[in-house]
């Protein structure tokens, strides 16, 4: 779902598909995961006696049970320091090692997890699941030659983890096989059809293959054995935005949000489906919504910007926009948007050096060299502007607003055969062009070919009339009255 643009405007973020253990709890796993270890305490002197061990090993067991606990109840710095007093007492509790790690993870420590999940595996070689969890954070880190390592191993160890078969073929499609998680997915879901996670990840892989409709019936089914699924409802909201049903995408969304309140992926999305449906105060609503629940989200201060702009409320696009560039000093697009800004306000100056400041970033953005184009051209400078709108030709041969703009400034300079050639090439690639027509047909007038300009400023004529255009339609008519 990368690229999903919905509007001219927006570029939506594709969410994460539902990964089956990817996002780490600080609880042990179902399956898996080794019984407390009854082993020789390291620390407990050589003339203890078994009443000793076994009181050793309870109290070890207590303070384990303890941490499940905290970490059940999302109290992972609590769980953690259990956990430690676990392990001091039993320095080869391997669940102890386990439920840390998974703690650590949740609190965002995916070294000192990955650290934990190697102890375990140490004292435990066995352990497909421990092997399975650090594969994960090995991938969140991007080390993906280290995560497939230890995905192979686990399944080698252990050929019924489904979740781990899940998660793999998630990190084949981000590689760009979807053909070949489809392949694995399929295999999953013949030995378990109802596994929720590997319907989400297979309807994410069909639609990357083009199979939207095979894509919808696998998120229809997942939403039938958990119907409270906020992964399955946020992917079959994105495609219903994709096929043009921007209130089914909405409705969807919803109960995403429903499902999981602080969703940001959803809000994000039903932002973009919002701003399709001209909802915008409801967009922003949304959108602010996610920066509160990640406040470094350049992506959502960027979107929240661009509908400030459309609203003319430049402060505070201006002030999303800054927000961006303190997140991404790099970006281009945001340069390039404070310039329009900039421009639209009468700053020509300031709008010129945010322009050049985006090219400089990106010699390739054609939209920055047409902008900066037309402001050159208010200030005089119509050599420059023409340059500018010669750049955006050279990346895009069909930008109709590039020639006519073109057709402009040459006109300003005097070459009206350029000009008449520019205007030409804009009604090639739009016959309805009014405007291109109106211009062409008075140069022609200046230059003597009477015929052809009446004939462009009868078609302009009707053109603006159809357009709604009065002021266009009238001075038309001012120069046919002149024939």
């Amino acid at each position: 779902m990368h690229s999903l643009i919905f509007s001219p405007i927006l570029n939506p973020k594709r969410p994460v598909p539902n990964l089956a253990a990817l996002t780490l709890i600080g609880l042990l796993a179902a399956t898996g995961v080794a019984n407390a270890q009854s082993v020789v305490i390291q620390d407990v002197p050589a003339q203890s006696t078994t009443a000793t061990v076994t009181e050793t090993l309870n109290a070890a067991k207590e303070k384990f049970q303890a941490g499940q606990k905290s970490s059940q109840d999302r109290q992972y710095r609590a769980a953690i320091g259990y956990y430690n007093q676990a392990l001091l007492k039993n320095p080869s509790y391997t669940d102890a090692y386990y439920g840390r790690a998974m703690a650590k993870a949740a609190m965002g420590d995916k070294v000192g997890a990955i650290g934990d999940l190697g102890e375990v595996l140490r004292l435990d070689p066995q352990q497909a699941t421990a092997l399975g969890q650090r594969a994960n954070l090995y991938y969140q880190l991007g080390d993906k030659q280290a995560a497939s390592t230890d995905w192979t191993a686990s399944l080698q160890l252990d050929p019924t983890l489904t979740s781990v078969q899940v998660n793999r073929a998630y990190a084949t499609m981000e590689a760009g096989n979807p053909q070949a998680a489809l392949t694995e997915l399929d295999q999953v879901l013949r030995l378990k059809p109802t596994d929720v996670a590997a319907l989400i990840n297979r309807a994410y892989a069909k639609q990357q293959l083009g199979d939207r409709n095979g894509a919808l019936s696998d998120l229809d089914q997942a939403l039938q054995v958990q119907g409270n699924s906020p992964e399955a409802y946020l992917n079959r909201g994105l495609i219903y935005q994709q096929m043009g049903r921007g209130g089914d995408a909405i409705q969807d969304l919803t109960l995403a949000i429903k499902a999981k309140p602080n969703y940001s992926e959803a809000f994000y999305n039903r932002a973009i489906a919002y701003t399709t449906e001209s909802k915008f105060d409801l967009a922003v609503a949304d959108l602010t919504k996610v920066i509160e629940l990640q406040p470094t989200r350049s992506d959502a201060f960027y979107q929240r910007g661009l509908l400030y702009s459309m609203a003319r409320n430049r402060s505070a696009a201006i002030e999303d926009f800054e927000q961006v560039l303190k997140l991404r000093p790099q970006d281009a697009e945001t340069f390039k948007a404070v310039a329009d800004l900039r421009a639209d306000s009468g700053d020509l100056s300031g709008a010129l050096e945010d322009y050049n400041r985006a090219l400089q970033l990106n010699p390739n953005l054609a939209d920055a060299y047409e902008s900066r184009g037309k402001v050159r051209g208010k200030m005089g400078d119509f050599p420059a502007s023409i340059d500018d709108y010669t750049r955006v030709i050279a990346l895009d041969t069909r930008n109709i607003s590039a020639f006519y703009h073109r057709g402009q400034a040459r006109q300003q300079l005097g070459d009206g055969m350029g000009a008449i050639a520019d205007y030409s090439e804009t009604l090639r690639l739009n016959p309805r062009h009014a405007e291109a027509l109106y211009s062409r047909g008075t140069l022609m007038a200046q230059t003597g070919q009477m015929m052809a300009a009446k004939n462009d400023l009868q078609q302009a004529s009707k053109l603006y009339l159809q357009q709604g255009k009065a002021e266009g339609y009238r001075t038309t008519l001012s120069w046919l009255n002149k024939f």
